[in-house]
């Protein structure tokens, strides 16, 4: 509104916050069902019923947790400080504003037209790789992407985590992928390509997995005592709720009782009508096994949602190991699942289905607290009443949940996912990776048919603990860090998502520097007031790409096919991926410029 208070701003960010956390969580699951089979196309209703309720049971969590987290002096929460930051400047009605908003539009114009150039026009291309043959068995790879989304999102994060990332990228793809063709052999000896993508997806991404999982279990191990306490004082704060200020409140804890019972009501409820499909046991057996499996379910999802919390006040929401928690709750459910159900007689049909479902409640749980409890920090700062924010929380779950399948279906039709095509006219290479939700299809499928290559995700758990070992070494003297998600995301990503994290995390190193050097000699507010500005532009880039991503699906969905734009031959590649070198380079000379250029008065 015109006139507008920063409580007003605070309430409307947290309200898509919370629609950007439950939007994660069905991209990172949902799009397994497509992978393992069970569905043709994303289902509405089975989308909006395990949303909903696993993201109101997140957000009961996230309540415990908010008095456990907030009161830890460790934690710093660096996108909650940020974001409260934002919000009081935004308050003031400066030029600096108004150039911010600018840069803001422009970001967003810059990277629409380039993604209409290479996924459109298809004039500049969208990456670029270099596949090699080594020896008579060996084959090694570089690539990377021209994305402007991604390139934004690497400069976001930073050059600590993406320069880890990326050197995992290296050793995977230098020296574990010619090791891995030599062991199980080169897959078409006509295509080194799609061998090398062959041997990076069967071999290489399970020993990621392994080491994302080795993060999230470290990451519990580490937080397991300091997370008991909190929890425990957090209770009881709740049930003392009339003797805490108004500021400080959060919601009834009858009613966030009443919630976390219905919703596991419903999810027994849920289970038990899926079991009675997989099994032959009486209605009365059925509804116990789903009773255990629902309890279970539910914490592991209270555990990940604990720390994908901790970690997020820790080093940011970006960086909590999410993906390593999600995996140990494939393992977990996939486990319980083998022992309450004859997986043998059911593996391949709904058991499959029943599996990505449970998971998808730990999924929820973990992305509304991971992303939320950052909302809590700049509420805090900003002075927004908590349980009011929380009613934000549930009005943002439903509208996302009931708006997200709708979109993810565009998606799905106009680029396809993960290899799955919905209709010829979709190469299935070049199809949107969702690396998540293939990861949870892979382990569901291999763990229920015992056909997991557990060697791998041992090796990866091996590499976690070396890496884990490196980091606190580096913690302890001070001079570098070393961590283990970022380290598992390089080896899991494909190479050219990584390089083009790395250049953008690279980018952001050197505008430091010299922001860094500007706030010497202009002072802090200019230093500030340019990290403001560039970052609004980045952010730009981020989402305007993705627009563009869902407008030039709706020609590519009438056209059934993602060419339906593209006015050059396949002749021009070369030329394109020139071009696009071009274009990246200007892009990140302009991004430098509007970060470091200050005005000669």
């Amino acid at each position: 509104f015109k006139k507008y208070s920063v409580l007003e701003n605070s309430v409307a960010q947290t309200i898509a916050t919370t629609g950007e956390a439950s939007a994660t969580t069905v991209l990172f699951v949902f799009p397994a069902m497509l992978i393992l089979g069970q569905w043709r196309e994303f289902d509405y209703w089975s989308i909006a019923f395990v949303g909903i309720i696993g993201s109101f049971v997140g957000i009961v969590y996230s309540v415990i947790l908010r008095n456990v987290l907030l009161k830890d002096k460790s934690l710093v929460f660096p996108e909650g400080q940020a974001t409260a930051k934002v919000l009081l400047t935004t308050m003031e009605d400066s030029a600096a504003n108004k150039s911010s908003g600018r840069a803001l539009g422009i970001g967003m114009a810059i990277s629409s037209i380039l993604n209409i150039c290479q996924g459109g026009l298809q004039i500049l291309a969208s990456n670029y790789y270099k596949i090699v043959k080594v020896g008579t068995t060996g084959i090694i790879g570089v690539g990377t992407s021209f994305s402007a989304a991604m390139i934004g999102a690497g400069y976001l994060v930073g050059f600590g985590p993406m320069f880890i990332g990326f050197i995992a990228l290296l050793i995977g793809w230098l020296v574990f992928l010619p090791i891995l063709t030599s062991i199980y052999g080169i897959h078409d000896p006509q295509s080194i390509t799609d061998s090398a993508f062959y041997t990076y997806k069967h071999y290489l991404q399970p020993v990621g997995i392994g080491v994302m999982i080795f993060s999230g279990l470290s990451t519990i191990v580490m937080l397991a005592r300091p997370i008991w306490h909190g929890v425990r004082d957090s209770i009881g704060a709740i049930k003392n709720i009339t003797m805490i200020d108004a500021q400080h409140r959060d919601l009834d804890v009858k009613k966030l009782m009443v919630v976390l019972g219905g919703s596991s009501l419903l999810m027994v409820g849920y289970v038990s009508y899926q079991f009675m499909h997989i099994t032959q046991f009486s209605f009365i057996i059925n509804l116990l096994f789903a009773i255990v499996a629902t309890l279970v379910v539910l914490f592991i999802g209270f555990v990940t949602a604990a720390v994908a919390g901790y970690f997020a006040g820790l080093i940011g929401s970006t960086n909590s190991p999410i993906s390593g928690l999600l995996y140990i709750g494939v393992i977990a459910v996939a486990l319980l699942l083998m022992a309450l159900v004859d997986h043998k007689a059911t593996a391949g049909t709904s058991l499959l289905a029943t599996l990505v479902m449970l998971v998808a409640f730990t999924g929820f749980a973990a992305s509304i607290t991971n992303s939320n409890i950052q909302d809590y920090k700049s509420g805090q700062l900003v002075g927004s009443t908590p349980y009011k924010l929380q009613i934000a929380i549930f009005m943002g779950v439903v509208v996302t949940i009931l708006v997200v399948p709708l979109f993810i279906n565009l998606i799905f039709n106009a680029y396809g996912i993960a290899g799955i095509v919905p209709h010829a006219g979709i190469n299935p290479h070049t199809t949107l990776a969702a690396p998540q939700a293939a990861a949870v299809a892979l382990l569901s499928t291999n763990i229920l048919h015992q056909t997991q290559n557990w060697n791998l995700i041992v090796y990866g758990l091996i590499i976690g603990a070396i890496v884990l070992t490196i980091d606190i070494i580096g913690k302890k003297t001070g001079k570098f860090r070393c961590n283990v998600l970022s380290f598992g995301i390089g080896l899991y990503l494909q190479p050219d998502l990584i390089t083009a994290l790395f250049i953008g995390g690279l980018l952001r190193l050197i505008i430091d520097k010299k922001q860094a050097k500007i706030a010497k000699t202009q002072g802090k507010a200019v230093a500030e007031g340019l990290h403001n500005k560039s970052n609004l532009l980045v952010c730009g880039l981020v989402a305007g790409e993705s627009l563009m991503g869902l407008i030039l699906s709706i020609p590519f969905v009438i056209a059934q096919s993602s060419d339906a734009l593209k006015i050059v031959g396949d002749g021009f590649s070369g030329i394109a991926q020139a071009l696009s070198i071009i274009v990246t380079l200007l892009l990140l000379g302009y991004v430098y410029k509007v970060a470091t250029k200050t005005k000669v008065v």
